[in-house]
């Protein structure tokens, strides 16, 4: 009787462990890994090259609008007339055009006025104006720069080749004892390079009075026609106006 009690007890915990289900050590299994080496740097799209941006260099000087309009004679400038640049000063800082063209009538002058074009210093005339004289509206030659037949700057000139071919500019002021204004530096730059673009005017044909005729102190001391050609070749490259 004890072994048959023996061997159910031994059938009985067999069968029990049988029907058991095994328990799992984790519920579920792992996410799987994003990388099992080192992170590699993906190479950047490349920049698109911007569009470079120039900003003017400045002159030092202020900026004077020009009017294009009062500067265009009512008839055009003569092509191939105009061949240089003369420079003067009034010799008077209480100058005006219409006390000039006065002036120029007394000594004689039937068309009076004997500059093509005239900057004020803001005195009788306002600060870096233009004034466009009658010889200029006409196209009719200057009385500002008497030259007689010979070489000048390299080439042979004829008779008074600077009148005839020249473009007269007077600053109103004695540049032998005081500086032109800035406004009316700034305002000669600008007019001289609008010559030279418009009647073909090399640059290099820009000078003083005096430079061309080597017997008078015009245009004075204190205005550096260095710096003026400097000037010009700023605004021409775009980097003052």
């Amino acid at each position: 009787m004890q072994r048959s009690a023996l061997s159910v007890c031994v059938i009985t915990l067999v069968l029990a462990g049988c029907a058991a289900t095994p328990k799992s050590s984790y519920s579920r299994l792992p996410a799987p890994l994003l990388s099992t080496g080192k992170r590699v740097a993906l190479p950047a799209p490349p920049r698109r090259p911007q569009p470079r941006l120039t900003r003017p260099r400045s002159t030092g000087l202020p900026t004077v609008r020009l009017n294009a309009r009062e500067l265009i004679p009512p008839g055009g400038i003569k092509p191939g007339r105009w061949k240089t640049v003369v420079v003067h000063h009034s010799g008077s800082p209480n100058s005006s055009p219409q006390s000039m063209h006065e002036y120029h009538l007394r000594r004689g002058w039937s068309r009076g006025l004997g500059y093509h074009f005239v900057i004020g210093n803001g005195v009788a005339y306002p600060d870096g104006k233009v004034f466009v004289g009658p010889r200029w509206k006409r196209q009719t030659n200057g009385a500002h720069c008497k030259s007689s037949p010979g070489r000048y700057f390299g080439a042979w000139r004829g008779s008074n080749y600077f009148n005839t071919h020249g473009i007269g500019i007077c600053l109103i002021g004695n540049f032998e004892n005081s500086s032109p204004t800035s406004r009316q530096l700034a305002a000669l730059a600008q007019l001289i390079q609008f010559l030279c673009a418009k009647a073909g005017i090399d640059r290099s044909e820009i000078h003083g009075h005096g430079e061309v005729t080597q017997q008078t102190a015009c245009p004075g001391k204190r205005l550096n026609m260095a710096q003026v050609r400097h000037a010009v070749n700023r605004v021409y490259a775009g980097t003052y106006r």
